[in-house]
């Protein structure tokens, strides 16, 4: 197959990755199909903006830190039945992101929180926006951590260009009064201006016990709540009854080997 070390050149100079190595093999197939040198050019130029976004969207969920990826397709509705389908597929359109608003997950713990969330977040890297997960604990002792090294600013302002953050495990920690005012400042900043995903355990009228002053948890409750997507999750965890599952049926297994033996 005969190169052009001119037009290689070129390609790299110009970052045309997927140009460079798909040239001669289009070149061919464009030939035998007698199409035109545009539609040549404009089928090697739709291969460049397909790669380029396939590896933008990676880069996305690569420093979106999601503690692993979850999608909706493997996700049973079936055992949570108080989950509206309907309404999760519609958070995965990203127009409560769009709009800045927020969605809260209540629920026991193993209920699918997590997944869905991370789900969510996992589609909106694909739809083009800037995504960060972190654990409630975690981003209160990053920002405890900022303020003592007087970076809060800069902390604040990086977080600004973040479209959606999934904060996740709210209520499974308590915090102190230093903890509960930068969570404020947080949820504060980001109230009306960007996205949060939050899954917490606690029943709204519950979070007092986690935070330090009734009067900051109504005010974060009141910033939260005004703009917000609020799903209501019941039942057991999935976990747990997963397993449990799995043991009752190593047990048959034994019996049946018994009976047989």
């Amino acid at each position: 197959m005969k190169t052009y070390p001119l037009l290689e050149e070129n390609l790299k100079s110009l970052r045309l990755a997927t140009f460079l190595k798909d040239y001669n093999k289009v070149a061919e197939e464009e030939t035998r199909l007698n199409h035109s040198y545009q539609e040549y050019l404009s089928i090697l130029a739709e291969k460049e903006v397909l790669k380029r976004q396939e590896n933008a969207t990676h880069n996305r969920i690569k420093q979106a830190h999601f503690p692993a990826i979850k999608t909706l397709d493997i996700f049973d509705f079936s055992y949570s039945p108080s989950i509206k389908k309907r309404e999760i597929l519609e958070m995965m359109e990203g127009k409560f992101v769009e709009n800045r608003e927020d969605v809260i997950f209540v629920g026991p713990c193993g209920t699918g929180k997590t997944h869905l969330a991370i789900a969510i977040g996992v589609n909106a890297c694909h739809l083009g926006y800037k995504v960060f997960f972190t654990t409630t604990a975690s981003l209160i002792n990053t920002l405890l951590e900022a303020k003592k090294e007087y970076r809060l600013n800069r902390k604040w302002e990086s977080f600004s260009k973040i479209s959606l953050i999934i904060l996740d495990e709210l209520g499974y920690i308590p915090f102190d009064k230093e903890g509960t005012d930068l969570l404020f400042q947080f949820v504060s900043q980001r109230y009306e201006q960007a996205s949060l995903i939050i899954t917490t355990n606690l029943a709204f009228a519950d979070w007092g016990k986690v935070f330090h002053d009734t009067n900051t948890t109504a005010a974060i409750l009141d910033r939260l709540v005004h703009h917000s997507i609020i799903i209501n999750i019941t039942g057991k965890s999935y976990r747990l009854q997963s397993r449990l599952g799995k043991e009752e049926k190593k047990k048959e297994k034994k019996q049946e080997s018994k009976e047989e033996n």
